[in-house]
C-alpha cells in the first residue's frame, strides 16, 4: 500500500511522508521494528520515480533507545530524505481535562517536552547524517528555536494552528528571527544543532 501510494502521489506531491507512527491505526507502530521498516522503506523508495519528491519518515515519540537507534540506522541506509520527529503520543502526562483518560494520540502542549527529548535522541542517533523536522507542541518562536538548537532543520505546526490560525506562522517567523539574531546566528542552518 505504501509503495502504491508513493507511485500514485509522486507526480503531484512536493514531498511524501511515510507515517508509521499514528497511534490511532491499530498495528501501524509495529512497522517501526527494524526488519519491517527496512522492507517498507525499500519498497517505498523503489516506487519513487527518478527525480521524484523527497520522502520523509514520521516517527512516534513513544520509543525506547534501541528503537531510536534502529530506526535511525534504517532511515540512513535507505536514504530517507528526512525524519519527522514526532507524531502524537500514547502517554498521558497530568492533564486538567475530563477527557484525560480517552484513548488515542495526544498532541499540542502536553507533547512538547517528550517531542523535544525525542528530537535530541534522533539527532544523537543520526549524528546529523539526515535532516530532522520537528513536530509536536510547537506554538511559538521560542518552541521552534528550541527544536532548531536541538537539531531540527524545519518545524511543522499542527495543533497550534487550530488555536491561532495561519497567522501563527508569521508570528513564529518574526520571533525566530529575533532569537537567531540575539544569539548571533545569520540563519537557521547555523543554529541547527547548536544546543546539542
Amino acid at each position: 500500500d505504501y509503495a502504491a501510494g508513493v507511485a500514485a502521489m509522486a507526480p503531484v506531491a512536493s514531498y511524501l511522508t511515510i507515517n508509521i507512527s499514528s497511534p490511532n491505526t491499530p498495528g501501524l507502530r509495529a512497522l517501526q521494528e527494524a526488519a519491517a521498516l527496512d522492507a517498507l522503506l525499500a519498497g517505498a523508495m523503489a516506487a519513487r520515480p527518478s527525480g521524484g519528491p523527497p520522502i520523509f519518515l514520521k516517527v512516534a515519540p513513544d520509543l525506547a533507545a534501541a528503537d531510536i537507534d534502529a530506526i535511525a540506522r534504517v532511515a540512513i541506509d535507505r536514504r530517507v530524505d528526512a525524519l519527522i520527529v514526532a507524531n502524537t503520543t500514547l502517554s498521558r502526562p497530568p492533564l486538567r481535562s475530563v477527557h484525560a483518560s480517552e484513548a488515542g494520540g495526544l498532541s499540542g502542549a502536553p507533547l512538547k517536552a517528550l517531542a523535544l527529548e525525542r528530537l535530541r535522541d534522533f539527532r544523537t542517533a543520526t549524528g546529523g547524517a539526515i535532516p530532522l523536522i520537528a513536530a509536536g507542541g510547537i506554538a511559538g518562536g521560542a518552541d521552534a528555536y528550541a527544536r532548531i538548537k536541538a537539531g531540527a532543520s524545519l518545524v511543522q505546526l499542527y495543533s497550534a494552528l487550530v488555536y491561532e490560525g495561519p497567522l501563527l506562522a508569521r508570528r513564529i517567523e518574526h520571533e525566530l528571527a529575533a532569537l537567531l539574531s540575539a544569539d548571533g546566528h545569520a540563519d537557521i542552518a547555523s543554529a541547527t544543532g547548536s544546543g546539542q
